[in-house]
């Protein structure tokens, strides 16, 4: 299972195989993630900072390149995560966060890992608890085991004959809107599916109906976005809608646009 609901979380709250960490993180804002961690999250709950828990500082690779599996692992074991634990993960609400940690987990070979549906706002909504209290867990040892996920580099993207699907705005697809990044555009071939369409109007996953209904199901999909966050979204909607596993570009456009040479499309 990839998607837990706020009951079964409550049920296994006081589990201590059961490791919850709060993903919430603010693009323009680095420090709100952290900020909102220590005033109110879900009981138990540890943190993972995007910027330096989840990623390597941003440089030629892009925004958000993927620290290595070494230091990801050590992570894991600072937050108590064995090869028996159930890890769920979830943000402010609507997943794009969570996705990312999620996605990472499933890197480097650990299965039970699940993301909270509709995140905070829902577990509020639903009456249930928050404390301000920082509770730490024991370290473990977590040890990799054979990656359940695919990537790609840009040079296989370049000779990419499959799918690729960009999991930003219509706007910044069509390089209207570029407010992060410093080249607008897209990457040559792609199709903009933007992750907010994998939500229902209260940003829990659409589980009922998919945006990726005409794309082919035995298709070689990659997804990819901004800085490699947004995309494993959709990494994780199309296997909420049975797709196999798509490959992730975790470079994604802020690395893409690194290299001049690299051709872009309005």
């Amino acid at each position: 299972m990839t998607l837990i609901q706020t009951d079964e979380l409550a049920n296994h709250i006081d589990d201590p195989n059961w490791v919850v960490v709060d993903c919430r993180a603010d693009l323009l804002d680095h420090a709100k993630g952290r900020r909102e961690f220590e005033l109110a999250h879900i009981p138990g709950a540890q943190f993972a900072d995007l910027e330096t828990d989840l990623s390597d500082p941003p440089g030629k690779r892009g925004r958000h390149p993927l620290p290595s599996k070494e230091r990801f692992c050590d992570f894991l074991s600072e937050l108590g995560v064995g090869e028996n634990s159930t890890v769920v993960a979830y943000d402010q609400a609507n997943g794009m966060f969570a996705c990312r940690f999620w996605w990472m987990v499933r890197w480097v070979g650990h299965a039970d890992v699940r993301v909270l549906d509709g995140g905070l706002r829902t577990w509020r909504e639903s009456g249930r608890d928050l404390t301000d209290t920082i509770q730490a867990r024991s370290p473990s040892e977590f040890t990799p085991r054979p990656s359940l996920t695919k990537t790609v580099a840009a040079n296989q993207v370049l000779e990419h004959q499959g799918i690729l699907i960009d999991a930003r705005t219509e706007d910044r697809f069509r390089g209207e809107n570029e407010m992060i990044d410093h080249k607008a555009g897209h990457i040559p071939g792609a199709i903009c599916r933007p992750f907010p369409n994998n939500l229902t109007d209260d940003e829990r996953f659409n589980t009922s109906s998919s945006q990726f209904g005409e794309i082919d199901r035995t298709g070689n999909i990659v997804c990819y976005c901004g800085s490699g966050v947004t995309a494993t979204h959709n990494i994780f909607a199309l296997l909420l809608a049975g797709y196999p596993e798509p490959s992730l570009y975790p470079g994604s456009w802020s690395e893409w646009i690194e290299d001049d040479s690299r051709p872009v499309e309005m």
